[in-house]
């Protein structure tokens, strides 16, 4: 894989100096470089086979692990993660642009291929990261899996180390053939003992590819075992068994039984700290991560507010596009740091990532539009902004919820989160589409029509969603803890998008994504109602009255408070203790640097 990764870079240099010769003056292309462009594209369709024929590795070395119990369940689980990761390396989509870079390349258009190249570069940088992303969680998954191997053969000696004792005590002294056999038997852990050395020492190399593993506690370990001389009282037992010494024998025995289980205990306790000490690391990481998407998305939305208030002939227009570039900037960073966080954790997917890059997009727009002195559509593109970072926000705080309660509960859950997600981009939806049609006057300019079609595209992407998870809860069996009319909500959804790619921006078109909207929270409602009758007490001759929580607004202030406390009250909650203490720890390093502010 760091072969691919490599020659991954080397096609994006290529592309680069492509990109550059493309710049000419031309109308057609030369030869020359449309055969280079061509180059390109199979060398690209190499690197995509080559990830297909590693995937294929993957699963098969994950399968034999798996059949010999040598992965623990935790690790195993990210392995299927890690083949997921795999798999979405080679999308379909992917493969369409290539298709269509190589339908223009024959039309030899140098403009036109101009920016489909643009395409394939995005897409070629993306597979790049994925290759990047994918080995990094590869070499820590393979660490977790080395060790899961150590412990397993561990205990295996140490059963078998126990079983020769006893079979020794229990020997005829006078019995040469049998004396023979257990000392082949003990020669075989002495085989054993020094194969699990070299595994430590493989161990040992893999922790030192990565920085944020426990290697001086592995050294310490490797130490006492060296002091142990485990192969070498193995090999004196084997002899003293030849020689009928036995009483020796069984107490060499005795000893390496004993070193095993050191070594066993040794292990599992620095496999435990490191597992707990990467969880409290990712999860601090994410909470700052979190904090800083609110703490954007609130300077967006008080910037927005700016926009709209200002004067066609305003000077304001120029410092809000300043400081719409400043936010850009803080945005750029905060991708770095989830780009960082996510070579070391499934717990940052995918979707996070799509929605900052969106958020970034539509921040790009603002800008533009400030300088163009556009203040409804930069109005326009600064609500978008906030839509996608309060999408990764919920997402974030998502992630974050299944880490504190120990991998979630259950379906459910995952649909409650789900819908809860849905209906927050529903609501930012609703929002920018009302925006848009106060903006109308009469015929939709062309500016606006382009508008409302990247807003068609968002509502298909939330319909697409829904009718997944309409599907996995079929699936699953847990479609009738659903509201029956989820399928009504998607056919309303269906309906909006008619209107919107046919222009038909009205009244009727804002209700019903109100209705939307309105049957999403009444969906949430329903699963909370299920929940609450399953757990309640059959209680006799009371009434229950309950008040259900309303959904968060994370466009507003007050909703993103009550994010931050959310998160905060986690410690009243019954989650795990380091997660509790964890929370608290985080909560006064926050203040601790207000104060030094």
């Amino acid at each position: 894989m760091e072969q691919t990764l490599k020659e991954a870079e080397e096609l994006q240099r290529s592309l680069q100096e492509i990109d550059q010769d493309l710049k000419k003056d031309d109308e057609k292309l030369t030869w020359e470089e449309k055969e280079k462009i061509e180059n390109a594209l199979e060398k690209f369709e190499e690197l995509q086979q080559k990830v297909d024929d590693l995937s294929e590795k993957l699963q098969e070395m994950q399968n034999d692990l798996q059949q010999n119990d040598l992965l623990s369940e935790e690790t195993l689980e990210k392995y299927m993660e890690l083949q997921k990761l795999m798999d979405e390396l080679t999308s379909e989509e992917m493969k369409k642009a290539m298709e269509k870079l190589r339908d223009t390349l024959e039309q030899l258009n140098r403009e036109m291929t101009q920016e489909q190249l643009q395409n394939m570069k995005l897409d070629e940088e993306r597979f790049k990261k994925s290759i990047e992303r994918t080995l990094n969680l590869l070499k820590r998954i393979q660490i977790e899996q080395k060790i899961d191997e150590l412990l397993k053969r561990t205990e295996e000696l140490i059963a078998e180390q126990e079983e020769l004792k006893e079979q020794t005590e229990q020997s005829d002294p006078s019995n040469q053939n049998e004396k023979n056999e257990l000392a082949k038997k003990q020669k075989d852990i002495t085989d054993k003992l020094e194969k699990l050395e070299e595994q430590m020492k493989n161990l040992d190399e893999k922790m030192s590819e990565l920085e944020d593993m426990p290697k001086e506690e592995l050294e310490q370990i490797m130490d006492d075992y060296e002091k142990q001389k485990n192969e070498e009282l193995s090999e004196q037992a084997s002899q003293n068994i030849k020689q009928n010494n036995m009483q020796n024998a069984m107490q060499q025995q005795q000893q390496i039984s004993q070193n095993m289980n050191k070594l066993n205990q040794q292990m599992k306790e620095m496999q435990n700290s490191m597992m707990m000490q990467n969880q409290m690391q990712t999860f601090t990481d994410m909470m700052k991560i979190l904090d800083n998407m609110l703490e954007l998305s609130k300077m967006q939305e008080e910037l927005k507010n700016e926009t709209q208030n200002s004067e066609p002939n305003s000077s304001a227009f120029n410092d809000n596009a300043e400081q719409q570039e400043k936010l850009k900037n803080n945005l750029s960073n905060l991708m770095k740091q989830m780009a960082e966080l996510s070579q070391k954790t499934f717990a940052i997917s995918p979707e996070m990532g799509k929605a900052l890059g969106d958020a970034n997009k539509q921040m790009q727009q603002s800008i533009q539009s400030l300088q163009n002195r556009n203040g409804s559509y930069a109005a326009i593109t600064q609500e978008g902004a906030m839509m996608h970072l309060n999408q990764a926000a919920s997402m974030m705080k998502g992630s974050m919820e299944s880490m504190m309660q120990g991998g979630g509960q259950g379906g459910m859950m995952s649909m409650m989160q789900q819908l809860q997600q849905l209906s927050s981009q529903q609501m930012n939806m609703n929002s920018l589409t009302q925006m848009l049609q106060q903006m109308q006057q009469g015929q939709l300019s062309p500016q606006q029509q382009g508008e409302l079609q990247r807003l068609a595209q968002q509502q298909e992407l939330i319909r697409k969603s829904l009718a997944e998870l309409n599907e996995e809860a079929k699936i699953s069996g847990e479609s009738k803890k659903l509201p029956a009319d989820l399928d009504n909500i998607l056919k309303e959804m269906q309906e909006v998008l008619t209107n919107m790619k046919t222009e038909k921006l009205d009244d009727k078109l804002v209700q019903k994504q109100e209705q939307i909207l309105s049957k999403l929270l009444d969906a949430q409602l329903s699963i909370n109602e299920r929940d609450f009758e399953k757990k309640r007490k059959s209680n006799t001759g009371e009434n229950f009255v309950r008040q259900s929580p309303s959904d968060i607004n994370l466009s507003s202030d007050e909703g993103k408070e009550k994010l931050k406390d959310e998160l905060n009250k986690a410690v009243q909650e019954g989650y795990a203790k380091d997660y509790e203490k964890l929370i608290l720890k985080y909560y006064e390093a926050i203040q601790k640097e207000k104060i030094k502010k």
